[in-house]
């Protein structure tokens, strides 16, 4: 869970606890203290030290009779109820200080268009979803901008074919000065569609790294199209200027 609907939905329980419904106990305080525990371990892990203190507190007394007052049983409830806003203000200060140094990416770092296309999912931590995306919206850039549309049989240029159409030596669209330089980012092209495009899109990767994974799949995908727009900018110009030609004819 992103810190920030964490830190809102903590508020809002931390609010709802000093209602009569919740103080009273029974099946709203059952309901309150699941919502919490829930939000705890989405937004810290179930191992976090504040989710442990909150299982561990009690609403009860330790010990009663017969002829224990009515009102010992409320205070015993009450206190456990501070108790548990007080682990709700502690997971609140270590939220808040994660969202000042917990930014997962720099949004200059990356091609403004693709990161537009991916900004969403990233915020969402949806990191499966940014390194498909990623490898989708880039191939589409690459189709688009280079007006490359079929191969010599007429069938249509997808991942690696397009990559090393594009990016061949006598391509307006060729990348590098020389040919070791042309050579390897031909390679990274094709590499990249087929090493990374063929996974994402097909499959959904599950993995204990997918942030640094998906991070990674977008700085690669955000290299080729900044350096296809270092050097063929005036290229890509007039590709969308006819694009936006033929529209309005």
């Amino acid at each position: 869970m992103r810190p920030d609907k964490a830190i809102e939905a903590l508020e809002g329980l931390k609010e709802e606890a000093a209602t009569q419904e919740v103080m009273r106990g029974s099946e709203h305080l059952t309901s309150w203290k699941g919502k919490v525990r829930g939000v705890l371990v989405a937004a810290l892990s179930k191992d976090d030290h504040l989710v442990d203190r909150f299982d561990k507190l009690s609403y009860s007394l330790n010990f009663a009779t017969t002829d224990t007052p009515d009102h010992y049983f409320d205070q015993a409830r009450h206190r456990g109820i501070r108790n548990a806003c007080g682990i709700i203000d502690a997971a609140l200060y270590q939220l808040r200080l994660r969202m000042e140094d917990d930014e997962p990416v720099d949004l200059r770092s990356f091609d403004p268009e693709l990161w537009e296309h991916v900004r969403q999912l990233v915020e969402d931590a949806d990191w499966g979803k940014v390194a498909s995306q990623t490898a989708i919206f880039v191939e589409d850039r690459v189709r688009r901008w280079a007006g490359e549309s079929g191969g010599k049989q007429g069938e249509a240029l997808v991942g690696k074919g397009l990559m090393a159409h594009v990016f061949r030596d006598s391509s307006d669209w060729r990348l590098g000065s020389r040919a070791g330089e042309r050579e390897g980012w031909r390679g990274l092209g094709m590499g990249f569609a087929q090493a990374l495009g063929n996974v994402d899109r097909h499959r959904i990767q599950s993995r204990d790294d997918a942030q640094r994974y998906a991070i990674g799949v977008l700085g690669l995908g955000s290299l080729l199209l900044t350096q296809l727009r270092h050097e063929h900018g005036d290229l890509i110009e007039d590709q969308q200027t006819g694009a936006e030609n033929q529209r309005d004819g």
